[in-house]
């Protein structure tokens, strides 16, 4: 049996929020599979994580956070011979997700999957945030007839071989409005809930059964600023090699 894969976008301030997931992740997984983290940063995280974690690091920088963002189908399929080999399925989830219980992979494996996002039953119901400027490759039309789902752009994965394929025609998409210098309203979101909307995830992971926590920064200020000093925490999550941490109010916690 391969491993499932976890691919964590960490550079600038977000790599302290990466090395937290990372860590978490693993102490918290209780399922039957091997785990491997394919962590993207400017910053190598070795010293940070315990020799039991089985992570891979790879190199990239970004000078502003829309260049971040945009950078997770380019990294994925960057290392697509790795991971078709090394594993059976691929998972996306952002740095800044955080992990409070125990979990098997058992409520988020599946072919193609998608999560609910957690306002797609308030201000994202009936299509609301979707792109709709008909020059864009992320344009869905007003007067689609499909259901209208909104995905996180945090979270996405499946199969090694229906990831690939997904995030090669977003690749597409994104080189495509670059010629018309477009830039969709919710940046690489925008391509997921396009994809998904026409080709609808076998699995869409309803947001009140999503393990996970979205967006927990952990009061480290403003992440989108590349120049957001967060050396305080490294030094200390640096202490914390082989110990479980978290980052609230920023401030690190034992735990």
């Amino acid at each position: 049996m391969k491993k499932i894969g976890i691919v964590v976008l960490a550079t600038n301030a977000y790599f302290v929020l990466g090395v937290r997931f990372v860590k978490r992740f693993n102490h918290y997984y209780k399922g039957e599979r091997k785990v491997k983290f394919y962590f993207f940063s400017d910053q190598d995280p070795e010293d940070y994580v315990s020799e039991d974690i089985d992570v891979s690091y790879h190199y990239d920088k970004h000078d502003n956070w829309q260049d971040g963002t945009n950078s997770k189908f380019k990294n994925i399929v960057s290392i697509k011979e790795v991971i078709e080999k090394d594993c059976d399925y691929i998972y996306y989830f952002d740095a800044d997700t955080n992990v409070h219980r125990e979990f098997t992979e058992d409520w988020f494996l599946g072919d193609l999957v998608g999560g609910e996002h957690y306002g797609n039953r308030d201000w994202l119901k009936d299509g609301a945030g979707f792109d709709r400027n008909p020059q864009s490759k992320a344009y869905v039309p007003l007067d689609s007839e499909l259901p209208y789902i909104y995905h996180y752009g945090a979270f996405f994965g499946g199969k090694t071989d229906l990831l690939l394929e997904f995030c090669s025609t977003l690749i597409h998409y994104q080189i495509e409005d670059k010629k018309i210098g477009y830039e969709p309203g919710v940046n690489d979101e925008s391509y997921i809930n396009k994809y998904f909307h026409f080709n609808p995830p076998t699995y869409t992971v309803p947001c009140d059964k999503f393990a996970f926590a979205i967006s927990d920064k952990g009061g480290i200020g403003e992440t989108r600023y590349t120049t957001l000093d967060v050396q305080e925490i490294k030094d200390q999550i640096l202490e914390l090699k082989n110990e479980l941490f978290d980052i609230q109010h920023n401030k690190v916690t034992h735990v």
